[in-house]
């Protein structure tokens, strides 16, 4: 941009300058600060007169020198001598605060016109029509160019939209100050980066648009606040969203045990070491496919059940509830499509029927708790006297498990079936009161059968005689889990047996006699490549009546699966007088002797009358 050329005459108009110094001095004060007043000066005489014009107008003309050479009037860029970077809003004098329109820069001191030499006083243009303090002075709402110096007659480069204020670069409208890199849109202002527009100080990468917080790896969409691995998963992570606890299954490898033991080939006994591994918590931990199994660390042992505050069913046969049948109250509850736990509560009574609990097809499974208010369990009793070989009839065909032929089989005959993962049953009796024939082993009557994982079943007694407690899977390589606390379980031929994992805490394990003598208590047919079966902790084994006649338990050669099978641990228990003391192992159901090497049945620190010497 071209500028008018500069004029510098001090003689024009020097002989009003005792009038216009008067003027000046009343206006800003100067005279009165330098202790002078014009009027005070003594007249002077012709010669004197003379020598001093002389010397003013030498004065005059080196303030104007001097005012040339610092406005550098012939230069279209802001040098730093003639209003650049310090002197009229260049650089750092446009919105800077001290030297352009700052406090003092403009018009103020001598680094901006402020004293005669630069436009601050008379010379250049130092009032404020002229470049002074408002009008034109570079003030920062102008940031004027270097080669107007600020004179009001061109208004400031930036006062007419100069290139700084427009977002100019720095060789145009002054240096990073003047709205160069940083001032006037710098990267993170506008959401760039630090190349385009500025440095840290203005809104750098970092302060606003840079990479750490509005969009940065970290900040919010960072690796690991909002999608990060573990935070919210959002990669999948292992254990928040998809991990193991929260919503089934960790990448945690599955567990295993290593049995090692003492004792007898006959009775094993596990080592402390290896007793460790066989715990509550380890059986319970994990279910799924064997190969792939997920762990999930479920463990309903520290926190047994309790009663709801209020039942959403309840069961009353004589018309005093929601519903008169124990079914009735099931299929409302898993038509109900509740999205949380749905609780029944059953009336003292004896319901004679069968139950399935069992979700239409393509329905959603419900978690259901059926429940007596009682602690004493036998006030609530279901039951039904179906049996294997029984004939089938429209009224004794269980709605779970429906029969293929003309006659029941052992599944088919259970009085009570539980295909719904999750259920829960507390304080109450279920029994099959089937009349089978004395001393027989062939005839199967289940109370219970179970193939769902996570089962919980507390202060719950099962009567029968063979087979009186079934948990199976789907198939031999399905693991599914069962906790049993403080229950009691009767019978006399493998009346607790299956391929579920199985946990039983507390219980009363009670061999009757009235029928069968010397039979079988444990019947597990656990898959090989399994390491848990059956557990038995803290609990009381026993029968009846008889000594050293009643046996803990054989391996039940599912033909479905692969033999060896089964799997069993009785630890910290109460074995009494009845159970075989030389041999309480007795071959499996296909003849196999059994041994401590091929076979996987172990106890531990057991005591009582039948616990190992």
């Amino acid at each position: 941009m071209r500028h008018p050329p500069f004029s510098c005459k001090p003689w024009e108009g020097f002989q009003t300058f005792p009038r216009r110094g008067a003027a000046q001095g009343a206006a800003e004060g100067r005279g009165e600060r330098a202790g002078w007043r014009v009027s005070q000066v003594p007249a002077l005489r012709h010669g004197e007169a003379g020598r001093l014009r002389t010397r003013l107008c030498g004065l005059a003309l080196g303030g104007l020198l001097l005012a040339t050479a610092l406005c550098g009037c012939s230069s279209s860029s802001p040098a730093r001598g003639t209003g650049g970077n310090s002197a009229s809003g260049g650089g750092s004098g446009t919105g800077g605060a001290a030297q352009t329109g700052g406090a003092t820069g403009n018009g103020g001191s001598s680094s901006s016109g402020g004293a005669s030499g630069s436009g601050g006083a008379i010379a250049s243009g130092g009032t404020s029509s002229s470049g002074g303090t408002k009008a034109s002075g570079g003030v920062t709402s102008t940031a004027g160019g270097a080669p107007s110096g600020g004179v009001t007659s061109v208004g400031g480069a930036s006062a007419t939209g100069g290139t700084v204020a427009t977002g100019g670069s720095a060789p145009s409208g002054g240096t990073t100050s003047s709205g160069g890199n940083s001032s006037s849109g710098g990267a993170t202002a506008t959401g760039g980066s630090a190349k385009t527009g500025g440095a840290t100080g203005t809104g750098g990468s970092t302060a606003t648009g840079g990479s750490v917080q509005t969009g940065g790896s970290s900040g919010t969409g960072g690796a690991t606040a909002t999608g990060g691995a573990s935070a919210t998963g959002g990669t999948g992570g292992p254990i928040a969203t998809g991990g193991a606890t929260s919503t089934g299954g960790s990448t945690q490898p599955p567990v295993t045990c290593t049995p090692a033991y003492t004792g007898t080939d006959t009775r094993p006994q596990l080592t402390d070491a290896a007793a460790a591994c066989y715990t509550i918590k380890n059986y319970l931990a994990q279910a799924g496919t064997i190969g792939s199994l997920v762990r999930d660390d479920w463990d309903p042992s520290p926190a047994p059940l309790t009663l709801p505050a209020s039942p959403t069913y309840t069961v009353a046969a004589d018309g005093s509830g929601t519903h008169t049948t124990v079914q009735a109250a099931i299929t409302a509850a898993l038509a109900s499509g509740s999205t949380s736990r749905v609780t029944i509560l059953v009336k003292p009574g004896t319901y004679r029927e069968l139950v399935c609990v069992k979700p239409a097809s393509g329905v959603t499974a419900i978690p259901v708790t059926l429940y007596g208010a009682d602690d004493d369990a036998s006030k609530v009793t279901i039951v039904y006297n179906n049996g294997s070989g029984v004939t089938v009839t429209t009224e004794n065909t269980n709605p779970c498990s429906v029969p293929s032929g003309t006659t029941h089989g052992t599944s088919d005959s259970s009085t009570f079936m539980v295909s719904t993962r999750a259920f829960q049953a507390m304080n109450l009796t279920l029994a099959n009161d089937f009349a089978e024939p004395s001393g027989q082993s062939a005839v199967q009557a289940p109370a219970l059968t179970a193939q769902a994982d996570q089962l919980v079943f507390q202060n719950v007694r099962f009567l029968g005689n063979q087979d009186t407690l079934q948990y199976k899977t789907g198939n031999v390589t399905t693991v599914a889990r069962s906790y049993f606390k403080s229950c009691y379980i009767e019978g006399d031929v493998d009346f607790i047996f299956g391929r579920g994992t199985m946990v039983f805490d507390g219980c009363t394990i009670k061999y009757i006699t009235a029928r069968k003598s010397g039979g079988t208590i444990f019947a597990p047919s656990t898959e090989s490549s399994h390491s848990f079966g059956m557990l038995v902790i803290n609990s009381q084994i026993g029968s009846a009546s008889g000594t050293n006649s009643t046996y803990l338990g054989r391996a039940w050669d599912d033909s479905s699966g692969t033999s060896p099978n089964g799997q069993i641990v009785i630890r910290e228990s109460t074995l009494d007088a009845s159970i075989q003391s030389a041999a309480p192992w007795t071959t499996s159901t296909q003849g196999r002797a059994f041994s401590a090497s091929g076979n996987r049945m172990y106890e531990y620190k057991n005591t009582g009358a039948g616990a190992a010497p």
